[in-house]
């Protein structure tokens, strides 16, 4: 299904005409079908919870950022002749081994070392002060976005690298009437029934919370199962 279809499903088996009109215009429940769907995507983990975004890192930078990643899980660098994955570090170890000397003086190169950063200004809505800036200091990369992840690579990129993040990302957000995800195209169902969770929550209905998820986890285990069963396939002996 795509949003309006889910919206007007949505009307249908929950009778809150109140929250879609009856052209499937949203009143509210495009709200309700967005948090359903990010509480979805945390609950458990599936063959689609895992993405991949690329990223080009321009020569004489050492970051990158990308949109609605859950958590990072592996990252690789390519050259137009090469690709390695990059070892990850905690921010700490990379900023004391390759970032605290003079950022002038920092020797560009191929990175083999990552670690995800911090990408808050405080306060949020401000951008650095000069004397940071000045200094070049600043690991944090602009724009501020909420919606953004980051991470700093050992060294200034010495050519124009591709950098490809895999790991768990949110399922895409619906927002024009035609735009489906993973749960609105192949599990509607759960789509509405987490939608109606979410609404059970803003009506502080405890037991209605507690129903819905019960319903809700019976189904997602069972997509779970999938993935154990794709993961196991043709594995017939213990490493080791």
């Amino acid at each position: 299904m795509n949003y309006l279809q889910m919206r007007l499903k949505f009307r249908e088996l929950s009778g809150r005409f109140d929250l879609v009109d009856d052209t499937g215009v949203d009143q509210g429940a495009g709200f309700f079908l967005n948090e359903g769907r990010k509480f979805l995507d945390r609950m458990q983990e599936t063959q689609k919870s895992w993405g991949t975004v690329f990223r080009f890192l321009e020569v004489g930078f050492y970051s990158v950022q990308f949109p609605y990643c859950r958590a990072i899980k592996e990252v690789y660098a390519a050259t137009s002749s090469a690709r390695w994955q990059l070892e990850k570090v905690n921010i700490q170890d990379l900023i004391n081994g390759y970032l605290l000397g003079d950022p002038s003086s920092r020797t560009s190169g191929l990175p083999l070392y990552y670690s995800p950063c911090i990408t808050r200004y405080i306060p949020e809505n401000a951008a650095p002060l000069s004397i940071e800036s000045f200094a070049g200091w600043v690991e944090i990369p602009s724009g501020n976005a909420h919606e953004y992840n980051a991470i700093l690579v050992s060294v200034p990129a010495s050519e124009k690298l591709t950098i490809q993040v895999n790991g768990l990302f949110y399922s895409p957000e619906l927002v024009n009437d035609i735009d489906e995800n993973y749960w609105s195209v192949v599990h509607p169902m759960l789509l509405y029934m987490a939608a109606m969770r979410q609404v059970e929550v803003t009506n502080r209905n405890t037991q209605g919370v507690k129903d819905w998820e019960s319903a809700i986890d019976t189904d997602t285990k069972s997509i779970g199962f999938d993935l154990v069963e794709e993961l196991i396939a043709e594995v017939n002996q213990m490493e080791g």
